[in-house]
């Protein structure tokens, strides 16, 4: 991303770039003149570059990572936030100067803006934004309205996730009812979906009298996506380019999956077109792995602008939404509102017609209803609400041997290596250890660790020891994570791990 804004830079600074690039989008028959072109060139740079820096990030991702709900949330914050939002920041001592911007510089920046901002206001109030304040301003401004997309994950593997009672890293997504349409109308969300959400008097269902939630996201194709989705398998090992699985090894290895490993991993036919995953759900604490992320997902806040005063409805009751609110029920309602708007682009009738079928069709065809998770968490109260987010889902390996690097973060490069502990202090220096540090980039199998080549190459070095990036916890299969009942097995030998490796590559 921050290539393409470079290059839409330069398309702006180059005389013979911009003009061979206004030749090619007028050829496509989309823009009547030169000057709309260039109007929304500047446009789209400015807002590629505010998504940029809004989702400056103190920890480097590196390759197949992204802090995908950080990235959600600071764009949704960005499009709910209104006038009274931005008077209140733009007031503040605190994060102008010693002395609050006057009135009449205030006025500056927010004119021709009202109660209602059209996205055309936005970028215009952005920009005099970003030509009136210093880097300091913009910078406390900044973390002000967001929060820090400092919990990046591993891509997670899409088979059988129409199949899931309960979908993400924290099982924070429903898949009962309309819960597929709501997940992935969110994923669009942050994705720069063109967004024009404002203030004004509509027509919607459900009633939302004061908020228009126009965009881009097709929720006709965001169905058909996840329905095709359903016909998805896992991969099964391929013998006659990886090699042969070790039969007899295998099956010993099956004895210890059923004791280190199934209580909380079930499994399933990956052909079976009945098949239904079942998330088991673990508290971090017990799990041991990296807290950043389920942490995020809690104790990100920001400010419901648009939103206040709107009632989002939960499992434990109706929740006002106040001043602030925790990013992800403002998300639930925004994805809710987005849901329950139809294609602008479309005429009346059509709309309507087309956005009653959908989710008509959405809410019939999907078989996965509401439920209850499964596992050993926290339950949501009136109290603390978002509780059953400080955990980890545990799922069905089938395919695990394709989806390197391990964990939730990928802190974990080898399958093999995630069957031993972390090294930590006074630990023998001897033993086999995970690795504190790897390469991550390459596309290079590894069939006897099972996972990705690591090391001998230039690739990106992963630090288990910055925040985020911790490679503790699950280490049931080296003695150092207790079982659902709280018992620790003992460690695996050398051979065993082995044995249960060879077993995993036939799931």
């Amino acid at each position: 991303m921050k290539d393409i804004a470079k290059a839409l830079k330069y398309t702006q600074r180059n005389e013979e770039v911009q003009n061979r690039f206004v030749k090619n989008v007028l050829a496509r028959g989309n823009y009547k003149s030169e000057s709309e072109v260039l109007d929304d060139l500047k446009r789209y740079t400015q807002r590629l570059i505010g998504y940029i820096d809004i989702n400056r990030s103190d920890v480097a991702y590196g390759y197949a990572r992204l802090d995908a709900f950080g990235h959600i949330y600071n764009r949704m914050l960005e499009h709910l936030a209104n006038e009274r939002v931005l008077r209140e920041l733009l007031r503040d001592g605190k994060i102008m100067s010693e002395e609050s911007m006057s009135e009449a510089e205030y006025k500056k920046i927010v004119q021709n803006v009202d109660q209602i901002m059209t996205g055309d206001q936005r970028d215009s109030v952005v920009s005099r934004l970003t030509q009136t304040l210093d880097r300091w301003q913009l910078g406390r401004l900044r973390n002000k309205l967001f929060n820090k997309p400092n919990a990046p994950v591993s891509y997670p593997f899409l088979w059988d996730t129409p199949q899931h009672d309960y979908v993400h890293w924290n099982g924070s997504a429903s898949n009962g009812g309309l819960g597929p349409v709501g997940r992935n109308a969110s994923k669009v969300i942050g994705v720069l979906a063109t967004l024009d959400w404002k203030e004004k008097e509509i027509f919607s269902i459900p009633s939302n009298a004061t908020t228009s939630f126009e965009s881009s996201v097709d929720i006709h194709n965001l169905r058909r996506i996840e329905t095709h989705l359903q016909k998805l398998q896992s991969p099964q090992w391929p013998e006659d380019i990886l090699g042969a699985i070790d039969r007899h090894r295998a099956l010993r290895g099956e004895l210890l999956f059923n004791e280190y490993c199934s209580s909380c991993h079930t499994d399933i036919d990956r052909s079976d077109p009945d098949r239904r995953i079942v998330a088991h759900m673990s508290r971090v604490s017990d799990v041991g792995t990296d807290p950043v992320m389920a942490a995020n997902s809690i104790y990100a806040i920001g400010y419901s602008g648009i939103l206040r005063n709107q009632y989002v409805s939960l499992g434990i009751g109706n929740i006002l939404l106040n001043r602030k609110a925790p990013a992800a029920i403002l998300l639930t309602k925004a994805s809710l509102n987005v849901m329950a708007t139809p294609d602008p682009d479309k005429g009346f009738f059509q709309r309507w017609n087309d956005w009653i079928i959908d989710i008509a069709q959405a809410s019939v065809q999907n078989e996965i209803m509401p439920s209850v998770k499964h596992g050993n968490y926290d339950p949501d109260t009136t109290v603390h609400s978002l509780a059953s987010l400080n955990s980890y889902k545990a799922r069905s390996l089938n395919g695990i041997w394709a989806t390197a690097p391990y964990l939730h973060n990928g802190s974990v490069p080898t399958l093999y290596d995630l069957l031993l502990p972390k090294k930590r202090a006074g630990d023998p220096d001897d033993g086999e250890y995970r690795p504190d540090q790897f390469e991550i980039g390459s596309r290079e199998f590894d069939p006897e660790k099972v996972g990705l080549k690591n090391s001998g190459y230039e690739g990106f070095t992963f630090d288990t020891n910055l925040m985020g990036n911790s490679n503790a916890g699950h280490e049931y299969a080296s003695g150092k994570t207790a079982q659902l009942n709280g018992k620790i097995l003992k460690p695996l030998t050398k051979e065993e791990r082995l044995d249960l490796l060879e077993y995993l590559k036939t799931l």
